[in-house]
């Protein structure tokens, strides 16, 4: 049975789960006129070519018929690239080629390449290529390398390696006589994919001008704030560079090792890989894990590899349309690595648009009307990812809608139709504007600054972080018996502060901030072990008292010293209804983490002069536009 595609990054580490932690308790608008748009992308794209040597295609090694359908046929193939440094290395790739019937050498189409998310294959892509088939696209589903059938080691997405191998197949595309091309070796290619397959497009467009627009899904911007992240920086930067070495998310990492040193396994192939001692996995990589579960967190040499390895660090190398889709139910890869992703491409002047889908790592199932592959009235994606592709590569007079859009959890729609009505949307991130909650005294949360009574809250951090707060348990949670385990905050190891009951209804779209007054007792900063760590998060209490831990997100921060600190909050889309509370909650622990394991005891300060206050980003219904670019005539 094929799986769903841009999701199966998630099903391969609940497949893992178990024995994963086994092995570790034992060891600019985008609606500019077409006509614009396409000038600019050729301009762009005929400059970049100039001084761009073309890397000669992958070769065919063997094919066979695959399936057909309606209006396409397709190709099972294997192809032989040489990847690496200094194209070095000989890796087998397995895929499947989908060609539309009606394309010819007179009458051509442009071409889509797609692959599958970690621990997948080619085969998840396939529904995804047999829609795009039919709407008049050449596809070519693959698997990365390391994955499938595909030979060679897992490389992380390197520009180097998967880049490189992705480039070749581009060359390939450019030969068929049925793919578009707007002069030699210059194919008209968009690529698309999740996670895993997101991250290769900013990979392959970093090194080949020849990609045109891409649609990277749940993917990340710093790989090294995604599996470590520390949060103490200004909302404003969303740059993680250059902070203390962030908090190890033990559980989502060794997920994501097991998953890999098990897929020569899974997946048996007499393709060729380069020797390792480490199964799946290129050494350096086996390395950088080992480093980090030893020390706790990540070190120098570990960020250093993962950031190498990510779109922040190579950005500028990209000039094209951008269309990010990022998840809300997301702990791996949250909303604020998009919203990054997305200021580094307009800084740049590429046409750039944010979708926020309900979907991402930690539950995988799209909402009603969200994803269809058979009919775009039920799939409201689907449709952004067509238009955006008519758009750019078929240079059609279609609208791509809005900059921003939001899905809504809490707005009604038809869960037969589409999705489209529960999207609000923006001319542009931020979507809302702050509203201020002071802290007080007696655990309050307050709105007006000249009721707030100044005072402070001590709680403490037990040896080696146990017990600890339960947050969620990664890459399972939305799977039973985890669905069912609600938040706790063990007595003592936590400050707390609530707001009174809502008198009206709160629309929460986007990165809330948190300032306060923090001391550590016995902190040091010789360790990042010993330095001073905590897990804000938000709730949602019911009248009847039950909480709610939004998307299951909370935001570890790793502080070097005592005094007034920044926190930023990962992006949610959620409404407060009038009756419940909001409720901040600063934690010393979290089960899902690597935190600091010295004892410690932690005072949250706030009023006066060390006032404490959470910005909550907040957008008024009336500032809600429903429906996207089709509603809004854009």
């Amino acid at each position: 049975m094929r799986r769903s595609p841009l999701r199966r990054f998630s099903i391969g580490f609940v497949s893992l789960a178990v024995f994963a932690l086994t092995v570790v308790v034992l060891g600019d608008t985008a609606g500019a006129t077409t006509k614009q748009a396409s000038d600019v992308s050729h301009a762009v794209s005929n400059t970049r070519l100039k001084g761009f040597d073309p890397p000669p295609p992958a070769t065919v090694t063997s094919s066979s018929a695959g399936a057909s359908g309606p209006g396409y046929t397709s190709t099972i193939d294997q192809w032989n690239v040489n990847t690496g440094p200094g194209q070095s290395t000989s890796c087998s790739i397995v895929g499947e080629l989908f060609v539309p019937t009606s394309a010819s050498r007179s009458e051509p189409d442009p071409a889509i390449l797609t692959t599958n998310g970690f621990g997948g294959s080619y085969t998840d892509q396939v529904p995804l290529a047999e829609f795009f088939v039919q709407k008049g696209f050449v596809v070519l589903a693959y698997s990365g390398l390391g994955f499938g059938g595909s030979g060679c080691n897992i490389e992380l997405d390197s520009p180097t390696w998967d880049g490189e191998a992705a480039s070749q197949l581009v060359s390939f595309l450019g030969e068929q006589k049925e793919v578009l091309t707007d002069g030699p070796d210059d194919a008209e290619v968009g690529m698309i994919g999740g996670s895993y397959g997101g991250e290769i497009q900013f990979a392959t467009a970093s090194i080949d001008p020849r990609i045109r627009a891409i649609v990277p899904v749940i993917t990340w911007n710093d790989l090294a704030y995604s599996l470590a992240p520390n949060n103490a920086t200004p909302a404003a930067g969303l740059d993680w560079e250059n902070v203390a070495p962030g908090v190890l998310k033990w559980e989502w990492t060794t997920l994501f090792f097991a998953d890999g040193m098990s897929e020569p396994f899974q997946n048996p192939t007499d393709a060729p890989f380069p020797p390792s001692s480490c199964p799946g996995f290129d050494p350096s990589v086996c390395t950088s894990y080992i480093e980090s579960a030893t020390a706790g967190y990540p070190t120098p040499d570990v960020v250093s590899l993962l950031e190498s390895d990510s779109v922040a660090s190579y950005y500028r190398k990209i000039r094209i349309p951008v269309m990010l889709m990022q998840g809300e139910d997301d702990t791996l890869f949250n909303i604020d690595e998009a919203v990054a992703n997305y200021r580094l491409f307009k800084s740049e002047g590429d046409p750039v648009k944010l979708v926020i889908q309900s979907w991402g790592h930690s539950d995988s199932t799209p909402a009603p009307g969200e994803i269809s592959y058979t009919s775009t009235d039920q799939g409201y994606e689907t449709q952004l990812m067509l238009d955006w592709f008519d758009r750019y590569l078929k240079n059609e007079k279609v609208s791509t809608g809005p900059a921003v859009e939001y899905f809504r959890p809490w707005v009604k729609y038809n869960p037969d139709g589409s999705a489209e009505k529960a999207y609000g949307t923006a001319a542009s991130w931020p979507v809302g504007s702050d509203q201020d909650f002071y802290l007080s005294s007696d655990q309050a949360l307050v709105t007006d600054p000249g009721a707030v009574s100044s005072g402070s809250q001590t709680f403490v951090n037990p040896p080696d972080g146990q017990p600890g707060s339960y947050s969620e348990t990664s890459g399972v949670q939305d799977t039973s018996p985890f669905s069912s385990v609600p938040p706790t905050d063990p007595t003592g190891t936590y400050a707390s502060f609530e707001t009174p009951v809502l008198a009206k209804t709160v629309d929460s779209v986007g990165i809330p901030q948190l300032t306060f007054d923090l001391e550590a007792t016995d902190a040091s900063s010789v360790n990042p072990l010993a330095e001073a760590t905590i897990y804000a998060k938000i709730y949602d209490v019911s009248p009847s008292g039950s909480v709610t831990l939004v998307n299951r997100v909370v935001s570890p921060s790793r502080f070097t010293s005592n005094g007034k600190v920044t926190v930023t909050l990962p992006a949610v889309v959620h409404q407060y209804p009038a009756g419940d509370r909001i409720e901040l909650v600063i934690a010393a622990t979290d089960q899902a983490y690597f935190g600091a394991r010295v004892a410690d005891t932690l005072t949250v300060s706030f009023g006066g002069r060390n006032s404490g206050v959470l910005k909550l980003p907040v957008v008024a219904p009336s500032d809600q536009t429903s429906g996207g670019g089709r509603a809004t005539g854009s």
